[in-house]
């Protein structure tokens, strides 16, 4: 079956009502509102680097939900498989930004919103043979049991077809355990073919210990999987693909939203994989993350340009052993 995008991902995406820097949740006068929702982001941001990408998702159908759709296919993504609920809610949550020492707090409001009730019948999933990767997280599989059914229903079609799954953990503390979440992702991750997870979720997730390269190492003798990428924060990330080992330094940040960050780093592994080469990616996927933090809201809006441009200089040299 030919592919029509080179990109198709489903999720829940939200709005987000943010505090302006400096000002508490108690007594915000107003609010920052962006659209919000990682695999949208990821979405948004493939297409930026130039590459066709579909979302997938279940919205109500009023100006809220119109607003998500509106936002998201504003920047390139084809939002025209989007199921219209007439009445369910638009999930939504609330930021409040810290400064060391007071830390960032999330508020989620998202239950029952439209994209809860997805489940494995809600879309024609012959749209998962029309592209060439697909992606996906583990928030949406915790977001409800229909939810897991979906993804579940879409990795069997495109490990069928053997079409590539890039699949993020994402772990969301307010969603589920670090146990539920292992429990629920092992079965899904025999049948990825790109895993990425943060270097914090690691040993408390799948009990993994010591360096980043062991832990690698770790997660494909478990699993199977052929390539790992883990995200270790300011200093950049780490790959894994037929037994070569790829280091990509992190580059100094002045940070302004830290929201997107790990969105745009899972779509900088996707653009290397369309481009053919994962250690690419990975260094695009450091850039673009690193970028994104110098941004308001979670959608990634620079250019090809920039992240190239980015790349071109000393920092976030990659190393490969």
């Amino acid at each position: 079956m030919p592919s029509d995008v080179d990109l198709l991902t489903v999720g829940e995406s939200m709005l987000r009502f943010s505090v302006p820097s400096g000002r508490l949740l108690v007594d915000a006068p107003a609010f920052d509102v962006h659209v919000a929702g990682t695999e949208s982001n990821v979405a948004v941001a493939v297409a930026r680097m130039g590459f066709a990408a579909r979302w997938l998702s279940r919205l109500p159908n009023n100006v809220l939900g119109r607003r998500i759709a509106d936002t998201i296919s504003g920047q390139g993504v084809d939002c025209s498989h989007v199921v219209w609920a007439e009445a369910d809610r638009a999930g939504i949550y609330f930021l409040e930004f810290g400064a060391s020492p007071r830390p960032t707090k999330v508020l989620y409001d998202r239950a029952p919103s439209a994209a809860r009730n997805m489940d494995d019948t809600t879309f024609d999933l012959s749209l998962v043979g029309k592209a060439r990767i697909i992606h996906l997280t583990g928030i949406t599989v915790a977001l409800s049991e229909g939810c897991s059914r979906l993804v579940q229903a879409v990795v069997d079609h495109a490990h069928a077809l053997k079409i590539p799954i890039v699949f993020d953990v994402n772990y969301r503390a307010l969603l589920w355990s670090h146990k539920q979440c292992r429990n629920q992702l092992a079965p899904l991750v025999t049948k990825v073919n790109t895993l990425i997870v943060s270097q914090r979720d690691l040993g408390p997730i799948f009990e993994s210990s010591g360096d980043v390269v062991t832990a690698m190492r770790e997660l494909q003798r478990t699993f199977g999987v052929p390539r790992v990428a883990i995200t270790t924060g300011n200093e950049g990330a780490a790959g894994l693909e037929d037994g070569q080992t790829v280091l990509v330094r992190g580059y100094p940040v002045e940070m302004i939203d830290r929201i997107g960050a790990g969105d745009s780093f899972a779509a900088g592994v996707i653009t290397g994989l369309l481009e053919g080469s994962f250690a690419k990616g990975l260094q695009y996927g450091v850039a673009m993350s690193a970028l994104q933090l110098t941004t308001e809201g979670d959608l990634f809006r620079l250019s090809r340009a920039d992240v190239l441009e980015l790349m071109a200089s000393e920092g976030g040299a990659q190393l490969i052993r």
